[in-house]
């Protein structure tokens, strides 16, 4: 007998879950029911930045589903996690209601906005398109917000017009980087880009007092939960009860619509809990108990803004489970090439037993703050000891001549200040 499996939502998470079951389908009987109010089509909404500064088309955000063998219907209005039933609407408006053995929630999650004219938020197609519109009269944008998001669109709207950003915090990607790190982003942002300007400190209540054409929401970022109460799971992506005792056996959530404020709201996050849930349902339909577990970790999130890679990488449960005075913070700047002035300026935290806890980097050459974050996950997951990482031979040539690898580097200089600790 055939597993229905529905599917609540086509974003970064609900794709990726679709795959992973996909890779396994053979070997199940597996009907799944997707529900997506735009349709059968993938939105990229980490593109949205680039569609913005006009590097892509606003077109190219959006491509036909993949995936021919499965059935799409539209926008779901109720989740009942008890009877794992889902009412939704279909093309010709009407409402219905179907039953599932399973039901995965990825809803992701939406900006709220201020009530006026002069308010939009980045996180849909159609925003894209308004935003764009208004560009071409606008002399001057607000940004309000300057985490992973608000950076990024800050610095795509400063090729077109003046940008001012207003952030409640006192420093810029106030809860992703080490003050330190920072400062020196602020002071190159600053020094080499005349049309942004920053207010610290400040609350943006009534868009309609700022001199500016329009202003771009990038805070506040709110779960879409549709019916369902707030979505907390347990490791293995079950959808806790509503008094946070018990778990839906049957029914996962991942993504932005899920609850974790320790973690950022980013692609990388939603599509490993994807894979996770998706092979957890896969262990029930064979009669298994669920084994895949999320480590809480950042996997590797990265953003380009003003001409800077910015990275970072690092565990969560060391910060939950109360080791933060145990831990060790290092900043360096590294000498990328020879004969060069690019450096990478680097963050990294690790414990007394040389445990690493958290990695950051920035850098404006090439893609090195991609591959640092690469041999950071790896590493953060593996449990591999910042000793062992200085004895690693990567694949590391400079062009000019024979030049110690970054990363070997950092790995060096840190494990000679924990020996002599």
């Amino acid at each position: 007998m055939g597993v229905k499996i529905g599917v609540v939502g086509l974003g970064t998470a609900g794709i990726t879950f679709i795959s992973e079951l996909k890779r396994y389908k053979k070997k199940n009987s597996i009907e799944i029911v997707a529900f997506e109010e735009r349709g059968p089509k993938i939105f990229h909404p980490c593109s949205i930045p680039e569609a913005v500064e006009g590097r892509v088309e606003p077109e190219k955000l959006l491509e036909p589903l993949p995936f021919k063998d499965i059935r799409v219907e539209g926008k779901a209005v109720e989740i009942e996690p008890i009877s794992k039933t889902i009412q939704y609407i279909k093309n010709d408006g009407k409402t219905e209601k179907e039953k599932f053995d399973f039901i995965f929630v990825a809803t992701g999650g939406e900006t709220p906005l201020p009530k006026s004219e002069k308010s939009l938020k980045s996180t849909k197609y159609e925003d894209v398109l308004e935003i764009k519109r208004r560009l071409e009269k606008s002399r001057k944008v607000a940004v309000v917000g300057s985490g992973i998001l608000g950076l990024e669109m800050a610095s795509a709207i400063s090729k077109h017009t003046q940008v001012e950003i207003f952030e409640m915090g006192q420093k810029i990607l106030p809860n992703f980087l080490s003050d330190t790190l920072s400062d020196f982003l602020y002071q190159k942002i600053t020094e080499t880009n005349k049309k942004v300007s920053f207010n610290f400190g400040t609350k943006v209540d009534n868009p309609d007092e700022l001199d500016s054409d329009f202003v771009l929401f990038c805070v506040g970022f709110k779960p879409n939960t549709i019916s369902l109460h707030k979505i907390y799971v347990d490791d293995f992506m079950r959808l806790k009860h509503e008094d946070g005792k018990g778990v839906y056996q049957d029914v996962f959530s991942a993504g932005d619509c899920v609850e974790d404020k320790n973690i950022p709201y980013v692609a990388p996050r939603a599509a490993e809990q994807a894979r996770i849930a998706a092979k957890n349902i896969l262990a029930i339909i064979n009669g298994n108990e669920p084994q895949e577990k999320y480590q809480k970790i950042i996997s590797p999130c990265i953003l380009k803004a003003f001409g800077f890679e910015i990275g970072k990488v690092g565990k969560i449960q060391e910060k939950e489970s109360g080791k933060e005075q145990n831990t060790l913070s290092f900043t360096l700047d590294i000498k990328i090439m020879p004969f060069s002035e690019d450096r990478m300026k680097v963050f990294l935290k690790v414990d007394n037993d040389g445990n690493i806890i958290e990695a950051q980097a920035i850098s404006n050459f090439r893609s090195e703050v991609r591959h640092f974050l690469d041999i950071f996950y790896i590493c953060i997951k593996k449990g591999i000891k910042i000793d062992e990482l200085r004895r690693f031979e990567l694949s590391y040539q400079p062009e000019i001549c024979k030049f110690p690898d970054p990363i070997t580097s950092i790995a060096e200089v840190i494990s000679r200040r924990l020996e002599r600790l």
